[in-house]
């Protein structure tokens, strides 16, 4: 199994990049988009890769898949300050990310507005159900998260008794004819690497997992009242950012769940939220996964395998129903897991994904499966035809997409001394290298974009080292 997820790990470099600390690869029908830097430059890069599809996914999610009316968005962009505070450094990544749409040479002005896209635009998509819980209307319930460990995994080759998370999420069909989805690992100066699961736009995530295994997915709740407006709410995707980026955020020494709860108690957010957390397997004795109660009108809490007798000890599923503060609501995906757990107890990969099949419905957007023991996670995105369940979901390992970059003098050191172009272009727009012929004739910039493959003399700027190597367009 190893072996065969090895082996499609081959990812191409599909769009030529220039002047950007970013990169966009494709593996089979996804893609990859790497950012590092500042949060600045690493809104800049998305904005300079994805550029027009950014501001045509806004109008097409806005305007005719949510379908609010210009008047209805209007108001929300003019009250949205007023009820909702993103961290100052995350406004930096909505800045650079319009920033990096302009220098892209794309147009930025939104017809049905009559006006340019803003930072508030870009922290609304970032918002979208917290915007709904408090401006009246209701969200689409969805999402399912089941996690198995320890004795019911043990038989399985490939969870060996560790743990696993099988993820649907769940958000408007429409989404994916729109956009197949985005797969965007974040490298940041200050804090650590993590990676996300989303589309044009989006620059804190609903599904994650960073550097530490630590696994996160936002499932909406039934009990989305919000009496409580003030102090001003933090959405839920921003929490769940900061909880990545931040090492241990509770300095206990320990990496687990309560670095959220300790986050979310600290904060007020809108409606209702559901995090199902996970980290890797230890022991029965320590909690790998938790789901935390985020709900604004009764206060934070959580809830481990404990909480449910029918599913205690080995099994912890999320869906919308809240378990400690209420009396759950009846759904029918919970008896189909139920069903299907209490017929056969053990867990194997292929049925937690025969299971999310089951649970999913048709506006399911992405199936997403991790194994935090073992640093893999696979998966897969609807398209207009079919859910994210129908497709075989594609492998990935941490170590394959970190570092997400590689530094100068490892580029020009490689081995094998080749790069691609867009590398190329990174550094001569950054003034990092000077380029030459096998001739020795000096490649102007403007020429850059135009040069055929083949050897070139790099030269590092403030170094004597000039390297021989083979550039790919």
């Amino acid at each position: 199994m190893k072996k065969l997820i090895l082996a499609i790990l081959i990812f191409i470099i599909t769009l030529n990049v220039s002047a950007v600390n970013g990169s966009l690869r494709s593996n089979g029908d996804q893609e990859i988009l790497n950012v590092w830097g500042n949060n600045y430059e690493m809104g800049f890069a998305q904005g300079y890769l994805l550029n027009k599809r950014i501001p045509e996914f806004f109008s097409k999610f806005f305007f005719d898949i949510v379908g609010l009316t210009y008047l209805e968005y209007d108001y929300v962009h003019a009250n949205y300050n007023k009820y909702f505070v993103v961290p100052e450094k995350y406004r930096e990544d909505a800045e650079g990310l319009i920033d990096g749409i302009v220098a892209a040479g794309e147009d930025i002005h939104i017809p049905e507005l009559n006006r340019d896209l803003n930072i508030t635009d870009i922290l609304m998509a970032n918002s979208v159900l917290d915007l709904s819980y408090v401006f009246g209307s209701n969200n689409p319930l969805g999402c399912s998260s089941l996690s198995a460990w320890g004795k019911v995994t043990e038989n399985d080759t490939l969870i060996k008794g560790n743990i696993i998370i099988g993820r649907n999420f769940d958000l408007l069909h429409e989404i994916g004819t729109a956009e197949r989805g985005v797969i965007m690992t974040v490298e940041p100066d200050n804090g650590k690497p993590w990676i996300s699961f989303g589309y044009p736009m989006i620059i804190a995530p609903i599904s994650g997992i960073n550097e530490d295994m630590l696994f996160g997915a936002i499932n909406v709740g039934y009990h989305y009242n919000t009496p409580y407006t003030t102090p001003q709410m933090e959405p839920i995707q921003f929490i769940q950012r900061e909880i990545f980026e931040t090492p241990d955020f509770n300095q206990d020494d320990t990496i687990n769940f309560k670095d959220i709860y300790e986050k979310v108690l600290e904060v007020n957010n809108a409606g209702a939220w559901l995090l199902h957390t996970v980290i890797p397997y230890v022991d029965s004795s320590t909690i790998s996964a938790a789901v935390l109660e985020c709900v604004n009108e009764s206060g934070d809490t959580f809830r481990t395998s404990k909480n449910d007798a029918n599913l205690y000890p080995w099994y912890l599923l999320a869906l919308n129903h809240e378990e400690v503060n209420y009396e759950p609501i009846s759904d029918f995906r919970y008896n189909v897991a139920l069903d299907s757990l209490q017929k056969d107890t053990d867990m194997t990969f292929n049925r937690m994904r025969n299971i999310m099949k089951a649970l999913a419905q048709d506006n399911t957007l992405q199936t997403i499966f991790f194994l935090p023991n073992d640093s893999l996670f696979a998966i897969s995105f609807a398209d207009s035809a079919h859910d994210a369940s129908y497709f075989s979901p594609l492998w990935y390992k941490w170590s394959d997409l970190f570092p997400n970059h590689q530094p100068l003098e490892k580029l020009l050191e490689s081995r094998k001394k080749t790069l691609f172009l867009p590398d190329i272009q990174r550094l001569i727009y950054n003034e990092e290298i000077s380029i030459y012929s096998i001739t020795g004739r000096k490649i102007d910039i403007e020429e850059i974009n135009n040069i055929s493959s083949g050897y070139y003399f790099v030269k590092r700027h403030n170094n004597e080292k000039t390297y021989k190597l083979l550039i790919i367009k």
